[in-house]
């Protein structure tokens, strides 16, 4: 697992990622807040609190929230400093 700079050296930093080894696919790791948040929402499923189901559609909807989320900021932040 290879971490980002964290912007030290003033460079974009890039996000904790995962590559696959055999089909070298790289898989981009949420926040740890966030993965503290799949990971309870996985407890609950594995404890039969939720059904898994259930939590599937609740995980995939809060990861397609989030990144609408991020965009828009995204797009501001780019309107922000064109001086728009």
């Amino acid at each position: 697992m290879a971490q980002g700079n964290g912007g030290t050296d003033g460079a974009a930093a890039t996000p904790p990622h995962v590559t696959l080894p055999l089909i070298g696919v790289r898989i981009d790791l949420p926040r740890p807040e966030q993965l503290a948040w799949y990971a309870g929402l996985g407890l609950m499923a594995a404890f039969e609190l939720v059904e898994w189901e259930l939590a599937l559609i609740i995980g995939v909807g809060h990861l397609i929230a989030d990144n609408a989320h991020n965009k828009a900021i995204a797009e501001l932040a780019s309107g922000a400093e064109s001086g728009a």
